[in-house]
């Protein structure tokens, strides 16, 4: 789009004419891009497509068939996928789509004309469509055939698109891998972390990219990195496992930069999760960047609260706290977070999910409470009467044995602490209660009696 948003720019100028024939694009090329974006945005001073520029664009197309060339191709694939689009002219807009694709392709297609024709077939969700399986097969050969000479934003957004419609391109996608590997120091941050998202989400391992991206990690030590590059290089090498070692301590310095209250839930409950499953199989340094990323992100949860995690988010979040704490226990590494920031920060996811339990699945639940019991932060009060009410409708039936089993083991480790711990050596939380509390019932003479001679605790 570049080569396009520059030529449009000489059009402007006086005498531009004459030096765009010198650099080799034609009078109709100009013409026909003029004519696409007017179709698009018309007098329309927003870069906002209304939902009428489909129709408009389609007829533009169709006027200038046979003469569009690839870069005017994949300008017309790109306004399409911007352009709003309603679900029943779907099969046209396919059909068009693929025939655009093809266009790109057999125009003396560039890099980057490729690079955005990927971009939209994967935002048109062209893999949905049955009419574009030749396309797409087109689109990954011209695009193996070119990977030599594509940069950083071209490898990103082709990687990007082919395992997002997850089409079967390992060897597309190992070999754009090879190719950024001795060109890493040219990519931008964000380049480098898309194209990494992209390997683990194909799940194709390629061990020279990862050491190569972690070497130029500790080069440029993250310093152009923002929330969602940290994020997804961290979700994409956990998904990975490669032998490159994450370089976890440069990750956590770039993240308590940015301050942890710039990540948004959904990246602050990947970062999370990443975070320790790298940290369940590292040593020495990682082990103590994973418990200060953990840590941080605990206590902007316990500050910030849990008011817009979604149900996946509160799951990633309370799951890594509660396994890194109880991993730590059983490795006997010193590096379990403190308890007044690892036990506020779960009663807070735990808070956020007892508004609306019913989001919840039955898998979901299971570890939701197993997380918060392991850790002592499971409070029935709470959550006692939404978990009745989930338990009562249909949801029952979606618990399978394992998960049922770890439910009723959380709430029996609850209840015998209830039991046999003495009431001044449990903790009183100083935040604030999201639920109601339920009235307590008046204790007897009696039970406050029997309360004070509790017998001993039952021998293991």
């Amino acid at each position: 789009m570049s080569r396009i948003s520059k030529h449009l720019s000489l059009a402007c100028e006086a005498g531009a004419t004459y030096r765009l024939l010198n650099q080799g694009v034609s009078k109709l090329e100009l013409q026909i891009q003029s004519d696409l974006l007017g179709a698009a945005f018309g007098n329309n001073p927003t870069s906002v497509l209304d939902a009428g520029a489909t129709s408009r664009i389609l007829r533009t197309v169709h006027a200038w068939k046979d003469k569009l060339g690839a870069v005017n191709a994949s300008t017309a694939l790109h306004l399409l996928a911007q352009s709003s689009q309603s679900t029943d002219a779907l099969p046209r807009l396919h059909q068009e789509s693929a025939e655009l694709v093809l266009s790109t392709v057999g125009g003396n297609a560039q890099p980057r004309d490729l690079a955005v024709a990927s971009w939209a077939a994967a935002k048109l969700r062209l893999e949905r469509a049955g009419c574009a399986d030749t396309a797409l097969q087109a689109l990954n050969i011209a695009a193996l055939a070119c990977a030599a000479r594509m940069d950083g934003q071209d490898m990103a957004n082709i990687a990007w698109a082919f395992a997002t419609m997850q089409l079967q391109a390992e060897e597309l996608l190992t070999v754009l891998a090879e190719e950024a590997s001795t060109k890493l120091q040219q990519f931008e941050p964000k380049h480098m972390v898309v194209l990494t998202w992209a390997l683990a989400k194909a799940k194709v391992r390629s061990e020279d990219f990862c050491w190569a991206a972690a070497s130029e990690t500790q080069r440029s030590k993250a310093s152009k990195w923002m929330p969602q590059d940290i994020s997804n290089f961290l979700w994409a090498n956990a998904v990975l496992r490669c032998e490159a070692p994450v370089p976890m301590e440069i990750l956590a310095a770039r993240a308590a930069d940015l301050h942890w209250k710039q990540f948004r839930p959904q990246e602050l409950s990947i970062s999370m999760w990443a975070a320790y499953t790298l940290g369940v199989h590292g040593r020495g340094p990682t082990t103590r960047a994973v418990k200060r990323m953990l840590q941080h992100a605990a206590r902007e949860i316990r500050t910030s609260g849990a008011q817009d995690f979604e149900p996946r988010h509160i799951i990633n979040a309370a799951w890594s706290l509660a396994r890194w704490q109880r991993h730590c226990r059983l490795m006997g590494w010193p590096q379990e977070l403190k308890p007044y920031v690892c036990r506020p920060a779960l009663r807070v996811l735990l808070g956020a999910a007892a508004r609306d339990l019913k989001k919840f699945a039955a898998r979901e639940l299971s570890r939701l409470m197993w997380a918060g019991a392991s850790q002592s932060c499971l409070k029935l009060r709470e959550l006692g009467p939404p978990l009745l009410q989930y338990v009562r409708t249909s949801h029952a039936a979606e618990f399978d044995a394992d998960d049922l089993v770890s439910l009723v083991n959380s709430l029996a480790w609850m209840l015998e602490r209830l039991v046999w711990e003495a009431p001044g050596r449990r903790t009183k939380s100083m935040l604030p209660q999201l639920c109601p509390r339920m009235p307590g019932t008046p204790m007897s003479d009696t039970a406050r009696h029997l309360q004070g001679r509790r017998p001993a605790a039952p021998s293991p």
